[in-house]
C-alpha cells in the first residue's frame, strides 16, 4: 500500500480493531519489545523518537527505561490507536520519561532537525512507501552521534507463525495477487543486505542487523480451534480472509488447525517467529 492508502487503512475499521486489541498485541510482542529495549543503546538518552508507535506499549517502555529525566515522543498516522497511547500517557507512572504522542507519517514529518538522540520502532518502519525518503528525513530529525534501534520481520518463509496458516488457508482460498518485490508490509525489510543499503543511502553508519529467533505466545485460549480464530485476526491470514468475506472459514480454519496442531500444547499456541534486531547511529 502506498502512504495514502496506509493511512487510510489505519483510521477505518482496522485500525479501530487494532486499538480495541492493543493489550492483547502489547502481551504477545513485550518479550520483543524487551528484547530491542536491551539491545538498543539507551545510556543517555535524553530525547527519543518512537516511530510507528501504535497503542504506545513499547513507547511506555522505554519511557520507564529512561527515566524521568528524558522525553519520548510516539508518532504514528493512526488516530484510532493514538487514543489509545494517550490514555497511557494520561496515567504515566511515576518515574518515567515524560510521553506525548504525534499523529504524523514519520516518513515525510517535518521533524525539527537533529533533535532526537534516539530514534526507536518496533515493527513500525516496514510500511514506508519510499523506505530510502523515510529514513533521509528521520537521519535528519537525529543530532550527530545519535542512534537508531529498531526491530522488523525476517522473510515471511522464515516466520512459521504467518507462513504456515497462509499456505493451509490457501487449500481453500485463492492466492493474493502476486505483491511487487520489496512492496511496503510486514515482511518487506526481510532482506538483510537490502535494509543495509538503506540505511547507508540515508547517511547511517555502524549498521547492525541481528537475529533474534524465538517463539511467541500467539493465544492462551482453551482449545486450538479458539487459538486458530485468534492468530486469523493479525498477519497474512487475516488481510486473505478480509479479501474473501464469503470464504468457507470452516474449512480454512480446520485446515490450519491440522497444520499448527503440533505447535498447541497445555492450552497455549506458540509459534516460531525470526526477527530482525537492527542499530545503526548518525555519524
Amino acid at each position: 500500500m502506498s502512504n495514502a492508502q496506509q493511512f487510510e487503512y489505519w483510521n477505518g475499521e482496522a485500525g479501530k480493531r487494532w486499538a480495541q486489541d492493543d493489550d492483547t498485541m502489547a502481551r504477545l510482542l513485550r518479550p520483543v519489545t524487551e528484547a530491542l529495549l536491551d539491545h538498543a543503546q539507551l545510556a543517555g538518552c535524553g530525547n527519543a523518537l518512537d516511530v510507528g508507535c501504535g497503542g504506545g506499549s513499547q513507547s511506555l517502555m522505554l519511557a520507564q527505561r529512561l527515566g524521568e529525566d528524558a522525553q519520548v515522543t510516539g508518532v504514528d498516522i493512526s488516530a484510532p490507536m493514538l487514543a489509545v497511547a494517550q490514555a497511557k500517557a494520561d496515567s504515566l507512572p511515576a518515574g518515567c520519561a515524560a510521553l506525548r504522542f504525534v499523529q504524523a507519517d514519520a516518513s515525510d514529518h517535518a521533524f525539527e532537525p537533529g533533535s532526537f538522540d534516539l530514534v526507536f520502532s518496533r515493527f513500525g518502519v516496514m510500511f514506508f512507501d519510499d523506505p530510502p525518503a523515510a529514513f533521509a528525513n528521520i537521519h535528519g530529525a537525529m543530532q550527530p552521534g545519535a542512534n537508531l534501534a529498531f526491530c522488523c520481520w525476517q522473510g515471511i518463509k522464515n516466520n512459521t507463525w504467518a507462513w504456515i496458516p497462509l499456505q493451509a488457508a490457501l487449500q481453500h482460498l485463492p492466492p493474493p495477487e502476486p505483491m511487487p518485490p520489496n512492496a511496503p508490509g510486514p515482511f518487506a525489510f526481510g532482506d538483510a543486505d537490502r535494509v543495509t543499503g538503506i540505511l547507508e543511502g540515508a547517511g547511517f553508519s555502524e549498521i547492525s542487523m541481528q537475529p533474534l529467533l524465538t517463539r511467541l505466545r500467539f493465544s492462551s485460549a482453551p482449545t486450538l480451534g479458539e487459538a486458530v480464530r485468534d492468530l486469523a485476526r493479525i498477519g497474512p491470514l487475516s488481510r486473505l480472509l478480509a479479501q474473501h468475506p464469503d470464504a468457507p472459514t470452516e474449512r480454512v480454519f480446520a485446515a490450519v488447525e491440522t497444520a499448527l496442531q503440533s505447535w498447541f500444547q497445555e492450552g497455549a499456541l506458540e509459534l516460531p517467529v525470526a526477527i530482525w534486531l537492527v542499530t545503526a547511529t548518525r555519524p
